[in-house]
C-alpha cells in the first residue's frame, strides 16, 4: 500500500485489494524461483480479508473493502481414487490380523490423517467411551471421534495383546521390531490387502503407487456424504478448518457415486 502511496488504512479501497491480488500473482517464490501457487495467493489473500474484518470490529474502520471478495482455492484434482462400500467390505473381508483390521477401523471408521495415525498412542482409545482423541490434527487442532461398539470391541481384540507384549511404551501401531509404525508401512500394508482382494487387478502399478491412507479418508468422507450427513458435520469430523476443504468429496465423480452401497457395518 506504501509503495502505492496509501499509508492509512480506511484510504484501501477494492481496487487497491485487488491490484495487491495482482501483486502476489507476479510474484516469485524465493526458494524455487517459480511464481506463487494459487492456494498460496488466496491464503494471503484470506489474512487480508481477517484482518481488515478484524479492524472493523474494533470501529478502526467503517467499511470493509474486502467484504464482498471471494478468494477461493484452487479446486483440487477430483480424479482420486475412492473405494466404493463394497471396496471397503472387501479390504475388511481380506484382513489376516487383528492389527490389519484395526488400521482399518482407524484410517476408515475414523478418517484418520496418516500422520495422526502414526502419533497416535494407547491412551488416545477411550474404549469404555467408544471414543479416538486425535490429539494434534493438522493446524495442532484436538478432536474427538466417536466410534461404534463393533469398531471399540476390534480394537480391544488388537490393544489387548500388545499391552502385554510390550514394544514402544506408547505407539498404537508397531512394527515388526516393536517401534512405532511410520506412514511408508502403513501404505504398503494398504496395497497389500488391496492386492488380496477381488478388485486389486483392477489397478495398475502406476495406479497402485498413487494409493495410501488417504485414500480410505478419502472414501469415508465420500460415503458420508452420499449417505446423507451433513457438509459441516463432515467438515468436523475430518478436522478440516475450511469448509472449502471438506466441499471437494462433493464433487466426486458421478460414476463413483452410482458404485457406493449404502451400509457399511463398520
Amino acid at each position: 500500500m506504501e509503495r502505492s502511496g496509501i499509508y492509512l488504512l480506511h484510504e484501501i479501497t477494492v481496487v487497491d485489494i485487488t491490484r495487491f491480488n495482482d501483486h502476489l500473482i507476479s510474484k516469485t517464490n524465493t526458494r524455487t524461483g517459480k511464481p506463487l501457487g494459487q492456494k498460496s495467493i488466496c491464503e494471503v489473500m484470506r489474512c487480508v480479508q481477517m484482518y481488515l474484518a478484524y479492524l472493523l470490529d474494533r470501529d478502526v474502520l467503517r467499511l470493509n473493502p474486502a467484504s464482498h471478495l471471494r478468494f477461493n482455492s484452487p479446486p483440487k484434482n477430483t480424479e482420486r481414487i475412492v473405494f466404493s462400500q463394497h471396496e471397503i467390505r472387501e479390504l475388511y473381508r481380506v484382513t489376516q490380523t487383528v492389527q490389519e483390521r484395526a488400521i482399518l477401523n482407524i484410517a476408515y471408521g475414523c478418517g484418520l490423517r496418516v500422520g495422526e495415525i502414526v502419533a497416535l498412542n494407547r491412551d488416545d482409545l477411550r474404549l469404555t467411551e467408544n471414543i479416538v482423541i486425535v490429539q494434534k490434527g493438522k493446524n495442532n487442532k484436538r478432536r474427538l471421534i466417536p466410534i461404534s461398539d463393533k469398531v471399540s470391541q476390534e480394537l480391544r481384540a488388537y490393544l489387548n495383546p500388545l499391552l502385554l507384549e510390550g514394544g514402544e511404551k506408547d505407539a498404537v501401531f508397531l512394527n515388526s521390531k516393536g517401534r512405532r509404525m511410520q506412514e511408508w508401512t502403513f501404505n504398503g500394508l494398504l496395497k497389500q490387502l488391496i492386492k488380496r482382494s477381488g478388485f486389486g487387478n483392477c489397478y495398475t502399478e502406476e495406479e497402485l503407487t498413487k494409493i495410501g491412507i488417504h485414500n480410505l479418508r478419502h472414501s469415508i468422507a465420500t460415503h458420508l456424504l452420499a449417505n446423507g450427513m451433513k457438509l459441516e458435520q463432515v467438515q468436523h469430523f475430518l478436522g478440516h478448518t475450511h469448509i472449502e476443504s471438506t466441499e471437494i468429496y462433493t464433487h466426486i465423480n458421478p460414476e463413483q457415486l452410482s458404485a457406493l452401497i449404502p451400509g457399511v457395518g463398520t
